[in-house]
């Protein structure tokens, strides 16, 4: 027995031995990188008209090395006592690949859904407490954006619209429930949607001064948007009086 015991020692130390010169033969140059670029803010939620503190949200974006993208939010929206956790991946054209969202809403916890794009068709899973499992299959067209409402991923249904001028076009977006009503389940809707390209403007945040973008989602939300990321730096949504601001970016 002693024997067998002290065979198997020297084949566990061999095998560690070896992968331990394994490992210090490759080269960092020659590793693959995970992260090309990680980019992370926090905006503040405020009324348009008095400025009043409203919630917050933070996000973390990691470009991959493929031009692949994964942001992760994390919205607060206390003046409706909701919460909303979500993480995206999209394609480097930032058509989108998977998503999943949670949410809390008016104190309640909804349920979470979790979406994944393969080619042509949308597959949705939704759990919730009141909503059960439920599971939905849904046609995309070749170029569509999915809506999961916290602001720091809006940017990304600008990806397509031509800046050589301002101008209009419709496109397809799949609009994730997450009203206040815990028996619909988190599951999405392809609707219509208009973007307007306004133009260019450079403007100034608690974040620093930005040249930005600006457009306008369903006539009625205006979005300022920066670089190659498409990050939001300023939103208004004039209608519920409700403006969101960039406090803080760092990337490295």
């Amino acid at each position: 027995m002693s024997q067998l015991v002290a065979v198997s020692l020297l084949a566990i130390v061999t095998i560690a031995t070896t992968a331990a010169r394994a490992a210090e033969t490759v080269s960092p140059k020659t590793a693959p990188t995970v992260a090309a670029r990680i980019v992370q803010g926090e905006y503040r939620s405020e009324g348009i008209a008095g400025g009043e503190r409203r919630g917050g949200e933070h996000f973390q974006l990691v470009v991959h090395s493929d031009g692949t993208r994964t942001l992760s939010i994390s919205s607060d929206l206390s003046w409706r006592n909701s919460w909303f956790t979500v993480v995206l991946r999209s394609a480097a054209d930032f058509r989108p690949l998977e998503a999943y969202a949670n949410y809390w809403s008016s104190g309640r916890y909804k349920g979470s859904g979790h979406f994944l794009v393969q080619s042509e068709h949308l597959l949705a899973d939704s759990n919730g407490p009141d909503s059960g499992r439920q599971q939905q299959e849904t046609a995309v067209p070749a170029r569509f954006s999915i809506g999961t409402h916290p602001v720091s991923a809006d940017g990304w249904h600008t990806a397509d619209l031509d800046t050589a001028k301002p101008n209009k076009r419709q496109f397809q977006l799949y609009s994730v429930e997450a009203s206040a009503d815990t028996a619909k389940p988190v599951l999405g809707t392809l609707v219509p949607l208009e973007l307007e390209y306004v133009g260019e403007e450079t403007i100034e945040v608690p974040a620093g001064r930005f040249t930005t973008q600006r457009y306008r989602l369903a006539g009625m939300n205006d979005l300022w948007v920066y670089g190659a990321d498409r990050i939001v730096i300023r939103s208004e949504l004039p209608a519920r009086g409700l403006r969101y601001v960039l406090t803080s970016l760092s990337a490295r």
